[in-house]
């Protein structure tokens, strides 16, 4: 019980850490040569450029891009007492939280979305099963599908994230659809 009460405070509020080195954290590498999904001990590595210059650089245990631009941005500005108003980040950097916190500091976001490459394509376009390719009907908080059919709200809840970031989640249904 104690050595493992001692892997649980070096953990920390991480999902893993190495033996051989406790402040790593297995990740998934992207330039994983055996394609088999293998788990390493690795760190994140943020840098932040401008005009070609690197700006800010960071270290950290998080395995996803998600959690890390709120607090590079605040360190950042902490430090070098500069805020951007132009925020350019990747797909890996997209959510709800992100979004909030630039628009919440008058930043500009330029964050490409994840189903970006998806979206472009046919089958993409002609699903008419996602919320996308719906028409949104604002004064009665509802969807129109391709078939004229109403998608209205069936439920609602607050999802809170690793980060405790509250997102409100409204589902809707359509009572027409078999399926």
């Amino acid at each position: 019980a104690q050595k493992y009460n001692k892997y649980l405070h070096i953990m920390g509020n991480r999902n893993s850490f190495a033996k051989t080195d406790t402040d790593a954290t297995f990740m998934r590498m992207k330039e994983d040569a055996m394609k088999n999904g293998q788990l390493k001990p690795a760190y994140n590595i943020q840098y932040g450029t401008d005009s070609e210059f690197v700006t800010w650089a960071t270290v950290g245990p998080q395995p996803t891009d998600t959690t890390t631009l709120i607090p590079f941005l605040q360190e950042l500005e902490r430090y070098t007492n500069k805020r951007y108003c132009n925020v350019v980040a990747d797909s890996g950097y997209e959510s709800e939280e992100n979004y909030l916190y630039l628009e919440t500091n008058q930043q500009s976001s330029f964050i490409k979305p994840s189903n970006y490459e998806k979206s472009k394509t046919r089958k993409w376009k002609q699903d008419i099963g996602r919320r996308e390719n719906m028409t949104y009907l604002a004064d009665a908080d509802a969807y129109l599908c391709a078939q004229g059919r109403k998608l209205t709200v069936t439920k609602e809840f607050i999802r809170k994230s690793k980060t405790g970031f509250h997102s409100q989640i409204t589902h809707y249904s359509c009572e027409n659809c078999k399926g």
